[in-house]
């Protein structure tokens, strides 16, 4: 199953994420759940870097499915607007998908 866990501030807006685990909903490269996931939540951060030109700190683990992103920055309009489009989509996934994906959210 993958765990997705968004972490938000008082004010409801995304700073961060992490992505855990592996769906199992298909053989590896054959995992539509899983792809969906990754696009979805490696996307933001190409538009946060190359669109707004903020870098936020991430790091991918591979071999154990993982990986986090956070906001070096304060959340505003624009970043939301990033981060807002992949959480839809992600709920999007856990919909269609309940048993392969989970969406946790903490305030921070």
């Amino acid at each position: 199953m993958i765990t997705v866990d968004l972490f938000k501030n008082e004010q409801g807006l995304i700073t961060g994420y992490k992505v855990s685990g592996h769906a199992g909903f298909a053989a590896a490269g054959e995992d539509i759940v899983c792809g969906a996931v990754s696009v979805l939540t490696q996307t933001p951060i190409l538009g946060l870097e190359q669109h707004l030109k903020c870098q936020p700190s991430y790091h991918v683990d591979e071999e154990d499915g993982i990986l986090e992103v956070n906001l070096n920055n304060t959340p505003n309009e624009l970043t939301q607007a990033i981060l807002a489009t992949m959480e839809y989509g992600l709920l999007g996934v856990a919909e269609q998908y309940p048993k392969y994906v989970r969406i946790h959210t903490y305030r921070r």
